[in-house]
């Protein structure tokens, strides 16, 4: 029987369309000058790069709570790392310095500072980032960590690869160029491409940059540059959640205050319990995040890949996902991976 949350999976696709549509096109026209390079010369039968193992890591809360840079830096990866832009202040002050940085969202001061935001200082706080715990470092020091994160960001930069989309915001864009780090560009698919007045169509003879389908967020988007752009044989999945921990207060998860305008005091009937056989411990979604599970889930069933989720928590399990711990697969990528 559907709860609240299941019930509103059929109008996500659209109204996270109608979210976005307008401001990405705008933002597409406004980065035209800037798009000098595509992700197509990514692909590593042009740049010889060896692929046959990345990671890709996102921000969920197992990426604190499981601390695999820790593992990374022991153990090395010995191939490139992946990593959404709200984990690459993570990386960098736990030692690793991600080679590629995937950024999608369009909007224009949230998503800047996951790059150290100049200009926060003369903003008011984002009650966003301090009901959640989406960073520890930021919540609990937010404009101490924002300098810092200036500093690791300016000073690893022009070894990063920025994989930006081109609906990105131009604070998102200014703040890569600033930092050194090379821009490279897609497309997201909105729509179909063959629909009459597709947006993913306007975008792409505007930009004329390779499309990718995003999954509606930042880690999936990762995972379709590494499996479809980097054409990695093995991928390997650290805090890609896509859910939260069994004693993760609601009230703490990002789509909270838009589940209590619509349902109330019946807000906990719109999240989704998901119970993970690998971890004996039922993780819960939003209907948000459930969606982008359910289309991970879709995608990775249509790669080539061998796909590896060593999270070590989340919803993200499935026939085509090897769900295992991070330490045993970094010792078995030593030995060869099939």
């Amino acid at each position: 029987m559907e709860n609240l949350g299941t019930q509103l999976l059929k109008y996500l696709p659209q109204a996270t369309f109608d979210r976005s549509a307008e401001s990405a096109l705008a933002n597409a026209r406004e980065n035209l000058p800037y798009i000098k390079h595509t992700v197509a010369e990514l692909d590593p039968k042009k740049t010889g790069q060896n692929t046959d193992l990345a990671m890709v890591m996102a921000s969920g809360p197992s990426l604190h709570r499981k601390n695999p840079a820790e593992l990374v830096v022991k153990h090395g990866l010995g191939g490139p790392l992946v990593v959404a832009e709200s984990a690459m202040g993570y990386c960098l002050r736990n030692g690793l310095v991600p080679d590629y940085v995937v950024t999608v969202d369009p909007d224009h001061d949230r998503i800047v500072r996951w790059f150290g935001d100049p200009e926060l200082e003369q903003k008011e706080e984002d009650e966003y980032f301090l009901r959640q715990e989406l960073d520890p470092a930021m919540q609990k020091n937010g404009l101490s960590w924002n300098r810092t994160l200036i500093d690791l960001v300016n000073e690893h930069g022009p070894k990063i690869k920025a994989i930006i989309c081109t609906s990105a915001s131009s604070s998102v864009r200014t703040r890569c160029i600033d930092s050194g780090m090379e821009l490279y560009w897609w497309n997201p698919m909105f729509d179909d491409y063959e629909l009459p007045n597709s947006l993913s169509r306007q975008i792409y003879e505007l930009t004329k940059a390779p499309c990718m389908v995003t999954g509606g967020n930042v880690g999936t988007s990762a995972f379709v540059f590494t499996a479809a752009i980097l054409k990695a044989k093995n991928v390997v999945l650290t805090g890609m959640d896509l859910g939260y921990p069994p004693d993760h207060p609601i009230t703490e998860t990002q789509y909270y205050p838009e589940l209590l305008d619509m349902f109330d005091d019946r807000v906990a009937e719109a999240f989704i319990p998901i119970y993970n056989p690998h971890l004996h411990e039922t993780w819960y979604a939003d209907p948000t995040y459930y969606w982008f599970r359910e289309g991970f889930l879709e995608l990775a069933s249509m790669t080539s890949c061998n796909l590896y989720n060593c999270s070590e928590g989340g919803t993200l399990f499935g026939p085509r996902v090897n769900f295992m711990k991070l330490e045993p697969f970094l010792k078995k990528a030593r030995r060869g991976l099939p």
